[in-house]
């Protein structure tokens, strides 16, 4: 829901194994100017027994700029646990500007698990001011009248258009009566598109960052999920796509335990740090191989 006045606040609810989380996301105020401060606050309630872990956001677009320094804050409440932390953003162009998406390590009952705050965007206006004053009104543009030549000029250039459109429809049935109407080719099946997703991220593991690389297999996981299930998953979270599937029917219980997985192991390996980070990530990729056909 979003409130009025010179704020604008985001919320969404949802239940992680039974323990009650609100997430929201709160500008102020909600529109600013080029390079005006702007306080986007995050906050996370928790319900008791849940514990909150380290906050994860992606690259932020080239003109947003984001000061990070101040810590987040962790408050024990009636309700329960309350995670905060405060940014301050300065953004350096004209309309709406897509602010990054973070999202919070939660752990509950043993299990850790993405929570992602609800999406917002940044409106930036420019410097100059409405002007207001003595000045006068626009009355609109002079029209002076057509001369004789101007409906000469006028006259010929719609008969040169009418001649124009006449030669393109005449053209255009011919070229329908000579060739035959083809069937359109079939989609390709999901398992297809997941394959060359997965080919070409293992293509460009080695050149892509590892939050971009993570991030497109995510989505190409999700994608695939979609299409073969029917379920939204690109607009779900993990643990909110984990409860989908498991009401839809005719979904293969391995197959959404792979898939989950899966998406769980890209969150992290997002954040962590490896060895061989070029071999985790190909290992994840053939983990991911392995759910194509099993949904």
């Amino acid at each position: 829901m979003q409130g009025a006045g010179p704020r604008r606040i985001v919320e969404r609810e949802e239940t992680v194994d039974k323990i009650h989380v609100r997430l929201k996301s709160e500008l102020s105020p909600a529109r600013g100017t080029l390079g005006d401060p702007i306080v986007l606050r995050l906050t996370a309630m928790l319900g008791d027994g849940a514990h909150a872990g380290t906050s994860i956001m992606e690259r932020p677009p080239a003109s947003l700029e984001l000061d990070l320094s101040r810590p987040p804050s962790v408050a024990k409440t009636r309700a329960g646990l309350q995670w905060s932390r405060e940014m301050i953003l300065r953004g350096f162009d004209i309309g709406a500007i897509p602010l990054p998406r973070v999202a919070l390590l939660a752990t509950a009952a043993g299990r850790t698990d993405t929570l992602e705050f609800p999406h917002d965007t940044l409106f930036v206006d420019s410097l100059t001011q409405n002007a207001t004053g003595n000045i006068r009104p626009d009355r609109g543009p002079i029209m002076p009248p057509l001369r004789p030549v101007d409906y000469m000029v006028m006259a010929v250039g719609i008969l040169l258009l009418a001649a124009l459109v006449l030669f393109l429809i005449r053209h255009w049935l011919k070229s329908r009566r000579k060739q035959p109407s083809e069937a359109p080719a079939p989609p390709d099946p999901p398992e297809a598109i997941l394959a060359r997703s997965l080919d070409a991220l293992e293509r460009e593991v080695a050149t892509l960052p590892r939050d971009v690389f993570y991030e497109r297999l995510a989505q190409a996981l999700r994608a695939y999920a979609a299409a073969a299930t029917g379920v939204p998953a690109t607009d779900l979270t993990t643990t909110e796509l984990d409860r989908e599937l498991k009401r839809r029917e005719g979904v293969s219980a391995e197959g959404r335990e792979a898939l989950i997985a899966a998406l769980r192991r890209a969150d992290l390996a997002k954040f962590a740090r490896f060895e061989d980070e070029e071999s985790e990530a190909r290992s994840i990729v053939r983990q991911a191989r392995s759910i194509s056909g099993k949904l």
